[in-house]
C-alpha cells in the first residue's frame, strides 16, 4: 500500500509539473488530475476503503488510455502506464491479502 501511495504523489507532481508548461484548459486539466491523484493518496493514507476503490477504478481506466496513446506511438506514455499497473498491483494485493485471512478464518473455525 506504501508504494501506490507513493507513486500516487509522483504522479500528481509530475501533473503539476506539466501543468506549468501548459495553458488554457489543458492548464486546469492537468492541475484538477494532479489535485485527485494528491486526494487519493491521502485518502489512502487515513484508511478510506472508498479511496482505495475509487483509485483502482480511476487508474484503471487511466492505464487504458496510457495504453491507447502508447500504441499510437507516444512513447512517453510507457511511464504513466507503468506507474498505473504497479499502483493497480499494489492496490488489488492489498484486496487479495484481506480475502486470504478471512478464508483462514472460516477454515479454522469449521475444522474445530
Amino acid at each position: 500500500m506504501k508504494l501506490a501511495v507513493y507513486l500516487l504523489f509522483l504522479q500528481s507532481l509530475f501533473l503539476l509539473y506539466y501543468s506549468a508548461e501548459a495553458s488554457g484548459i489543458e492548464e486546469s486539466m492537468l492541475l484538477s488530475f494532479g489535485l485527485l491523484n494528491f486526494l487519493l493518496a491521502w485518502g489512502i493514507i487515513k484508511g478510506k476503503t472508498q479511496a482505495v476503490k475509487v483509485t483502482i477504478v480511476y487508474k484503471g481506466i487511466d492505464l487504458f488510455f496510457a495504453l491507447l496513446m502508447l500504441m499510437a506511438g507516444s512513447l512517453s506514455q510507457a511511464l504513466n502506464a507503468g506507474i498505473d499497473l504497479a499502483i493497480l498491483h499494489d492496490l488489488i494485493g492489498l484486496f487479495g491479502r484481506k480475502e486470504e485471512g478471512v478464508m483462514e478464518e472460516n477454515e479454522t473455525s469449521h475444522n474445530t
